[in-house]
């Protein structure tokens, strides 16, 4: 993370600030702090707004952020649902739009799509257009984020090296970067939490995924798929999945495995409506067991331990004091997953006699990807205003 983000990270989560408190809360020389607060001023990003005494006599000026001064756009979206937001630099969200996702459509239509939506949304914001920094795709793996393109042919092979960021950029005019969604998710937690935080992410949409942010950084992997959670084995001996490996926990206990195994149902596939995308019938099938359907809570239930079970793993692999749950399929279902997952990782995870592990719900399970996407634009601004300002 640059010098200029870590600064904003801690002017936003302290509210007021003195420079001498910065510089002591990074351990960065005050002539390095002196110098990142003068960029940031000159952005517009941070005013002084009055002064604090000082043990040593002299008062000491105090920073507050400007959190209208500029603003991102966030959009995630997979093959059953999107939402598009715009933030500010305090990471609220100041207007959003749901979207529908892209679905069968190919991907210049789904782009052009969202491009007009994009151009409505930031129209009845009233947000000025040019102090708006960018858009953040956050969308499923892998990724070449450098590129701008899928290293995969899900929904279908028309995705593949289709240059998603480059055509969004080229129907909106502003400058584009691409996500994993359930990074994006973390940095969406991260944007409205503690910045130099370690957690790991939950993420169940479509599918199921991970991110971790380890001492405020994400970690990416080489193709920004780097804590793939849905491919990993929770039956070494189970179904061999369409990745390669075996019982993978995606393919029993993901939200498609709930909606087929409640199909293979009979009472369950007629007292529901199980048709149309998987996600809505998942979600549907969720609904049915929170009002006391014993069939429906039965999946849902499996589904719970199963994804317990591969976090236990996910917290053993990163150490990690912090998991959060995101994503659209937690929508209604977040606190049956949150307690059965917490229940597990109490008597299960290798560390619990040495520290405890929490698990939450991202304050918005469904805004946190976008969120996180708009924050990666931030994060990315700040990073070139950093390099311009060296090389200056």
């Amino acid at each position: 993370m640059s010098t200029l983000a870590v600064v904003l990270d801690l002017v936003r989560e302290r509210t007021t600030v003195s420079r001498v408190e910065l510089a002591e809360a990074t351990g960065l020389t005050q002539a390095t702090m002196t110098h990142a607060v003068r960029r940031l001023i000159a952005l517009g990003m941070v005013h002084e707004v009055g002064t604090a005494r000082s043990a040593r006599g002299t008062p000491r000026r105090l920073l507050e952020l400007q959190p209208d001064a500029r603003h991102m756009v966030g959009v995630q979206f997979d093959r059953y649902t999107a939402l598009g937001v715009v933030v500010d630099l305090a990471g609220r969200v100041v207007a959003q739009t749901a979207m529908p996702g892209s679905g069968d459509r190919e991907p210049k239509a789904v782009l052009l799509d969202y491009a007009a939506r994009i151009e409505a949304l930031l129209a009845d914001s009233g947000v000025p257009r040019d102090g708006v920094l960018g858009i953040g795709l956050a969308t499923h793996g892998p990724q070449d984020r450098d590129a701008g393109v899928l290293l995969t042919e899900y929904p279908a092979p028309a995705w593949r090296g289709y240059p998603l960021a480059a055509e969004l950029a080229a129907a909106t005019g502003l400058p584009v970067r691409i996500e994993n969604d359930a990074t994006a998710a973390g940095l969406g937690v991260q944007a409205q939490d503690s910045a130099a935080s370690s957690f790991a992410v939950v993420f169940m949409s479509g599918g199921i995924g991970s991110g971790v942010i380890l001492d405020g950084f994400p970690y990416r992997g080489v193709t920004s798929n780097g804590v793939e959670l849905g491919h990993i084995s929770v039956d070494a001996l189970g179904t061999v999945c369409g990745c390669g490996n075996r019982g993978c926990l995606e393919l029993v206990g993901g939200p498609n495995a709930v909606v087929r195994d409640a199909k293979d149902h009979p009472g369950l596939s007629a007292r529901l409506d199980l048709e149309g995308d998987q996600l809505g019938a998942f979600m549907r099938i969720g609904r049915a067991a929170l009002a006391g359907d014993p069939d429906a809570a039965a999946l849902i239930d499996a589904s719970a331990q199963m994804l317990a079970v591969g976090t236990v793993s996910l917290v053993n692999m990163f150490d990690v004091g912090r998991v959060v749950l995101a994503g659209r399929a937690f929508a209604d279902l977040g606190p049956r997953y949150r307690d059965a997952i917490q229940e597990v990782l109490d008597r299960s995870v290798f560390m619990r006699d040495v520290h405890t592990v929490q698990v939450d719900l991202a304050g918005d399970v469904s805004q946190a990807p976008a969120i996180g996407g708009a924050a990666m634009v931030l994060r990315n601004f700040l990073e070139s205003s950093g390099l311009r300002e060296r090389e200056g």
